[in-house]
């Protein structure tokens, strides 16, 4: 069956589209906070929420893989004869462009597998750090994730209370020097202090800030 060219090239037109449209959201989904963190802080990328990015970025994926089977459809016999007139003229370039494809594809399957992999254990391992205090029926929680993702007022803002009063707190009780504006992995860095018994002193204040303590 003969293709239209006019064909061929709408559906290589869309193609090229959605498939830069699945980077980008790839791009965005990479960038993105993990959990919960993206929601608190109201992280955007172009404007454009997490959520909407995960949904867009799905749909997308559904769409490029119908585009890919029309696009081998139509273009099949075109694609054997080409490899077959290929073929013959150089069986050895033929060869060792399919052991090409096939080890940038082995490659990239895995360098998915490996980052996939490191994400669940980050992800294991910070649930596994994760420090929690119980002050009046709420539960504060600080993870590895928070210091790396939010600043100290975004923290605070998160369990509603008086980013000013949380400094306070932390510059009178726990000697820590600290800007409602830094990052909260900023605030441990300077002030030299252990990760976990940075994340124990931050929920400790946030329940004393709660309770209006200082």
């Amino acid at each position: 069956m003969k293709v239209p060219a006019w064909l061929r090239g709408a559906v290589d037109l869309v193609l090229t589209a959605v498939f830069v449209l699945v980077a980008i959201s790839g791009i965005a989904l990479y960038q993105a906070p993990p959990g919960r963190i993206a929601d608190t802080i109201g992280w955007t990328f172009l404007g454009v929420t997490k959520d909407t990015w995960e949904t867009v970025h799905t749909y997308l994926g559904f769409a490029m893989t119908g585009l890919v089977a029309v696009h081998l459809i139509i273009g099949f016999n075109s694609m054997v004869v080409m490899l077959k007139s290929a073929f013959k003229k150089s069986r050895v370039k033929v060869a060792g462009s399919l052991i090409l494809i096939s080890l940038v594809l082995v490659g990239g399957y895995s360098a998915f597998a490996t980052l996939t992999a490191e994400e669940e254990t980050t992800s294991e391992t910070t649930s596994s750090e994760e420090i929690s205090v119980t002050v009046d029926n709420t539960t504060i929680e600080i993870t590895g994730s928070m210091l790396k993702s939010l600043t100290l007022e975004q923290l605070a803002e998160m369990y509603d209370v008086d980013p000013q009063k949380l400094v306070e707190i932390l510059k009178a009780d726990y000697n820590i020097e600290a800007q409602p504006d830094q990052l909260l992995e900023m605030v441990e860095a300077n002030n030299e202090l252990d990760r976990e018994q940075f994340k124990e002193i931050l929920a400790e204040a946030i329940a004393k800030a709660k309770q209006g303590g200082g």
